[in-house]
């Protein structure tokens, strides 16, 4: 059976995540700002490779990913509001006019669908390895 995964599930395996370390926060902060590796290394006093290898940990690179995918137009529930606004916009003037492009509004259907779709948990089952083994015929070959 599958477990659907839902908001309120997401949220608890968020906030159950351990815990970086401020420094670390700090210094991923520092990154997602738009701060160069150079200058991090100076603001923190240490070298470039050491910035490098906190960013490249997993942690900090689950966080990173995390906040720069819930920011802007990235923000899947944003995008969904906006295309809303410019659906309603577009029924609204084919009211008031008379006048619509069905094309023009099927394709913003079309991706509020697709970012519907997005949102919802996707399901795959276990990849299945097909292994097919010709011993018979490696075998006379090898014989013959």
């Amino acid at each position: 059976m599958t477990k659907i995964t839902t908001t309120v599930d997401a949220l608890t395996k968020s906030l159950d995540a351990p815990p970086l370390d401020p420094v670390v926060l700090a210094l991923a902060n520092d990154y997602l700002s738009g701060k160069s590796v150079t200058d991090i290394a100076e603001e923190y006093a240490i070298t470039q490779d050491r910035v490098t290898s906190v960013i490249e940990q997993k942690e900090v690179k689950s966080y990173i990913d995390s906040v720069f995918a819930t920011q802007g137009y990235l923000n899947r529930i944003k995008r969904m509001n906006l295309i809303n606004q410019v659906i309603d916009q577009k029924l609204q003037e084919a009211v008031e006019t008379g006048i619509y492009s069905k094309k023009d509004l099927l394709d913003w259907m079309k991706h509020l669908q697709e970012i519907e779709t997005g949102m919802k948990p996707k399901t795959s089952g276990p990849a299945v390895a097909v292994q097919i083994n010709n011993y018979d015929k490696l075998m006379k070959d090898l014989m013959e």
